[in-house]
């Protein structure tokens, strides 16, 4: 089992007042050298906020903060990210999460190998500096640094901030859970990986979204440039692997749990009104086609699941085995373009009535005695592919996705979708068409009419696909197409 990177906790309650955000760490996780820079330039900033709040200046002291949470991002956090995934152990740090428990004024905590990062309420008397003072002296065999961040919050900033840590919480369990039953890691080849984070544009000070977080790939190539990214997955075995990747960026990295469906309305809930980009990469990971536990592949024996939020209540064994013979020869036709849709409803519906259909190579068989095998593609390809969408309703999502998608950013923003076969392709090439069209004709009208839509411009003339090198590296890479536009 793999050592976990974080020990995160929060208590079940709601602040209401004034709250304290600490950042400790031992002492020897970070060279004094480094931080007597830091501490010189905080003790000037903290002199230059109490004047500000002397003199009333809100706007000056909004500034001086903000410049205060960049320092200490660069020269605390960012090191001490590093330093937790460079082979320090929690043996030392957690006995702290016993004492923890113990403190009422502590909401919640992180822990990692070589820090803590505590949020408490205080009530009564005594103030942060004594109920610092009394953690320090829990920890029998750790020398905390001498001079912790903290930093005041107000409710609602410590009420979202608990939030992200009691989802964090849950996942941490879950991914010990899958650890000891000894599940297949999440690894993801990033498909069109340097094309769709350079038509983003990243840099410094820029926020992207990346609505199919996966395993971290393309958020990566963001990060690196510099920009704020907010990942949206609904698997948590992706967000888990994309947290683990991408620790070292600390805060410029924002996992939300969520279908991207509801990207527009789970950022907004954030705080997040406008980015500079969104990415959207449809379609199924290689680490879910991979792991017959997830039921995705007719290629090895596994449970007929095809949900890529575990927690979906609809299964691809529900609708094999529940819908009509009509609702079947639908989904294969609808979805997989499958020309012998209704023989292939009608079989299943036969072979359900002696025995319910439950692994994938028990369907896939049935489907091979309806379609024998001709050429290299394996006849229950479309079908599989059918359930698969429809399970998730994946349609459905990215269009969802595509209308709201503009509105979540600032004009000059750009918008790019990656996708995998003609139905996807074709929703998004029909959607990019209409808000980049300036004007629309009919043939009944005597000339053409602006387009009350238009809303955009094409980046591409068209779409970017996989070079020879990615192809020969990577073969799924062979179906995908990305298109890009870019709000006027």
């Amino acid at each position: 089992m793999t050592a976990p990177t974080t020990i995160t906790r929060a208590k079940a309650a709601t602040p209401g007042g004034i709250c304290y955000r600490v950042l400790m760490w031992e002492a020897c996780a970070l060279p004094p050298e480094s931080l007597e820079g830091w501490k010189q330039k905080r003790s000037a900033l903290l002199a230059r906020m109490r004047d500000a709040g002397v003199k009333g200046a809100r706007g000056n002291l909004a500034r001086l903060n903000e410049e205060l949470r960049e320092l200490s991002a660069r020269a605390i956090e960012a090191p001490l990210a590093t330093c937790a995934q460079a082979g320090f152990s929690f043996a030392r740090v957690k006995e702290l999460a016993d004492a923890l428990d113990a403190e009422g004024e502590v909401l919640g905590w992180q822990l990692t190998p070589c820090s803590a990062e505590l949020l408490a309420e205080l009530h009564g008397e005594e103030g942060i500096d004594t109920l610092l003072k009394r953690l320090s002296t829990t920890t029998s065999e750790v020398t905390w640094c001498d001079s912790p961040l903290v930093e005041v919050l107000n409710a609602a900033t410590a009420r979202e901030r608990l939030a992200a840590w009691q989802q964090n919480a849950e996942e941490n369990d879950a991914e010990s859970d899958e650890a000891e039953e000894g599940s297949t890691p999440f690894h993801h080849v990033t498909v069109l990986a340097r094309e769709a984070v350079e038509a983003l544009l990243p840099a410094e000070g820029k926020v992207l979204v990346d609505a199919t977080l996966g395993g971290g790939g393309h958020s990566e190539l963001m990060l690196q440039a510099g920009a704020t990214v907010w990942g949206i997955d609904q698997d948590p075995a992706a967000r888990r692997a994309a947290r683990r990747r991408l620790a070292a960026y600390g805060e410029r990295l924002q996992v939300v749990a969520g279908n991207f469906r509801n990207a527009a309305e789970l950022l907004r809930e954030r705080g997040l009104e406008q980015a500079d980009g969104l990415l959207a990469d449809i379609g199924i990971s290689s680490p879910q086609v991979d792991c017959p536990e997830r039921g995705f592949s007719f290629l090895s024996e596994g449970p007929l699941d095809m949900r890529m939020n575990p927690n979906a209540e609809r299964s691809a064994a529900d609708i094999v085995n529940s819908a009509s013979e009509a609702e079947l020869a639908d989904i294969f036709w609808q979805y997989g373009e499958e020309r012998a849709s209704r023989a292939i409803a009608r079989r299943i519906v036969q072979e359900r009535a002696k025995a319910p259909i439950t692994t994938t190579t028990q369907l896939a068989d049935l489907i091979c005695t309806v379609l024998p095998r001709k050429g290299r593609q394996h006849p229950a390809t479309r079908s599989f592919q059918a359930l698969r969408i429809a399970v998730n309703d994946e349609l459905g999502a990215l269009e969802a996705l595509l209308e709201s998608g503009l509105s979540l950013l600032k004009s000059g923003g750009r918008f790019a979708v990656i996708t995998f076969h003609s139905l996807e392709d074709r929703a998004v090439k029909r959607y990019f068409d209409r808000v980049t069209r300036p004007e629309i004709d009919r043939p009944e009208w005597p000339a053409p009419r602006p387009n009350p839509e238009y809303t955009a411009r094409q980046v591409f003339r068209k779409p970017i696909t996989a070079g020879e090198a990615e192809l020969a590296a990577n073969p799924r890479a062979r179906s995908a197409k990305l298109r890009v536009i870019e709000k006027l």
